[in-house]
């Protein structure tokens, strides 16, 4: 099975929480994801540009899985979209309860492998997150949580636009992170990047335009330095001393009433 441009790089994120899992001081401590890309065919050599990565994609997905439970303690019936989940073990990780429908949603390609790979789960479901008519497979009579992560960046404004509009219903919490504008420049100069022949193309100026009321923000910048040590802190640190870096990415929750 083939997987094209923006598809490849959740094969990248999944290698990120094996390799964050097996080291002596895991930040998201995926327990599935070594098993998981044990049975992928050809994994991903993430080389010193991507794997330099790891720490802050694991700290993402922690601060989520953190959200996520949080909201899911407060609502025992409720609907979860998680958007472009690739083969993230989520759903497993936060185990949700009876009463939580759970939809695992990608394109066609990654829903194919996700299947294959995840055997056991019914929650995957084939969609363009950009078509609003493709919401309407999810019941829209329960309180929603949507999640994007690592997704609205490969999506052009207009694609930001219309899958926020499509997943928020009355009373929806949606949690995704996003990149500056100028990050959006500087991803494309990265050779995996360019290799994929894929690349950010919209930020948190296009997020925020269309998105309705913004109730939180976090840097992930902030968040890798906190969630690591030694030279890694340090140097994510100094960084974050530099004009605008600290929030180069960060990660939003947005509430529609």
């Amino acid at each position: 099975m083939e997987l094209q441009q923006e598809q490849r790089t959740m094969l990248w994120t999944l290698t990120m929480h094996a390799h964050d899992a097996a080291s002596e001081r895991p930040i998201l401590n995926d327990p599935y994801a070594a098993e998981l890309l044990a049975r992928v065919d050809d994994p991903p050599d993430l080389g010193l540009s991507l794997g330099g990565n790891t720490p802050l994609i694991c700290a993402r997905a922690k601060l989520i899985d953190d959200i996520a439970r949080g909201w899911l303690a407060r609502h025992d019936e409720a609907v979860v979209l998680h958007l472009g989940c690739g083969l993230d073990s989520r759903v497993l990780r936060l185990d949700p309860g009876p009463g939580v429908q759970w939809f695992d949603v990608d394109q066609e390609p990654v829903i194919d492998l996700r299947r294959r790979l995840y055997p056991e789960l019914r929650t995957a479901v084939a969609a363009d997150v950009t078509d609003p008519a493709s919401f309407d497979l999810f019941p829209a009579d329960l309180p929603r949580l949507v999640l994007a992560e690592g997704l609205l960046m490969y999506l052009d404004p207009a694609g930001v636009d219309a899958t926020v509009h499509g997943a928020m219903t009355r009373g929806s919490t949606l949690v995704a992170d996003t990149v500056a504008p100028w990050v959006t420049w500087v991803a494309g100069l990265q050779p995996a990047m360019r290799a994929a022949d894929t690349g950010f193309a919209s930020s948190t100026a296009d997020l925020a335009r269309v998105a309705p009321r913004l109730v939180d923000e976090l840097s992930l910048v902030d968040a890798t330095a906190t969630r690591t040590g030694g030279r890694t802190s340090t140097a994510v640190r100094l960084f974050a001393l530099v004009p605008h870096a600290r929030n180069a990415m960060v990660l939003q929750t947005y509430e529609r009433a």
